[in-house]
């Protein structure tokens, strides 16, 4: 009896050990199902953090995206604000070099402001201005002369020049001499009495000073040239009035004298005949050591 009661105790026992490991394995399990359960939770963690992180570097990567567009932009406009200080900078030079080249055109303008007239229009304009003094007034003579504001040898080439006076009269020997500069009087003189060369019929005049000069050319008279001390003249001058040669006093014709050098780069005059267009005489200026003068014939 004592043995089964040792053998129950003894079940007991075995029951009570086993229901002790049960016990174990399953705080043990439970242990290891906490465990399982804390490093899900921390790899859950770190890949939250992970995510988070991610999530960080995407915001930071695009923060820094937006900071580059941003600098870019700014780069961008700088260079926008860069390329249209440079235009507006081209355009000021251009403004200024436009402005210079209109200053430099107007300085030449005022230093080169002459107005050359035909000896025709100067004989009209002094017309208008004689008539104010005196009645029945003509035209007695005509000539240009170098006064010019800037000299060269080609003035006159075409018949015009700066500078005229013109002289008129009348049968009563009232006369008027008027100065004519870029077509305007600026000098007037009359007198009641006084020698003229002769009254000219104007319509008997049939050449033009531009004619005239374009013959005398073609026989080889130039314009004086000023920069040569040998040269009486600067470019053509041009006179007319009645006159005869030395050897037919008596032959008096409207003489229209053209005077330049000669192809010897002596003083020189070439005279036509107004009303026929005729050469009457070419001649050039000899001047000798000893101070002698002499006039002869060049063509």
């Amino acid at each position: 009896m004592r043995r089964k009661n040792v053998m129950r105790k003894g079940r007991r026992i075995r029951t009570t050990i086993t229901g002790v490991i049960l016990a174990v394995i399953t705080l043990t399990a439970c242990s290891q199902g906490n465990s399982i359960d804390m490093e899900t939770s921390e790899v859950s963690t770190e890949s939250n953090d992970n995510e988070n992180s991610t999530e960080s570097n995407d915001n930071e990567n695009s923060t820094e995206s937006n900071d580059n567009e941003n600098s870019t932009e700014s780069n961008d406009n700088e260079n926008s604000n860069e390329s249209n200080d440079n235009e507006n900078s081209v355009e000021s030079n251009d403004n200024e070099n436009s402005t210079e080249s209109n200053d430099n055109e107007s300085l030449n303008e005022s230093e080169n402001n002459k107005i050359e007239i035909s000896m025709e229009d100067a004989i009209s304009v002094g017309r208008e201005e004689a008539v104010k003094y005196y009645n029945d007034l003509q035209l007695t003579e005509i000539h240009s002369y170098d006064n010019d504001d800037s000299l060269d040898n080609s003035s006159g080439d075409d018949g015009k020049r700066q500078w005229w006076y013109v002289n008129f009269a009348n049968e009563n020997k009232n006369y008027v001499s008027i100065l004519i500069s870029d077509g305007e009087i600026v000098n007037v003189e009359h007198f009641d009495d006084n020698a003229n060369t002769g009254l000219l019929d104007l319509s008997e005049i049939n050449l033009t000073a531009e004619e005239a000069v374009k013959k005398a050319k073609e026989m080889g008279l130039a314009g004086g040239n000023p920069d040569n001390g040998r040269d009486w003249v600067s470019g053509y001058n041009f006179k007319l009035s009645y006159g005869s040669l030395a050897e037919a006093p008596d032959d008096i014709r409207i003489f229209l004298e053209v005077i330049g050098i000669s192809p010897n780069g002596n003083f020189a005059h070439v005279d036509f005949d107004a009303a026929t267009g005729e050469c009457i005489l070419a001649e050039e200026q000899l001047e000798y050591s000893n101070g002698d003068v002499e006039w002869v014939k060049f063509n």
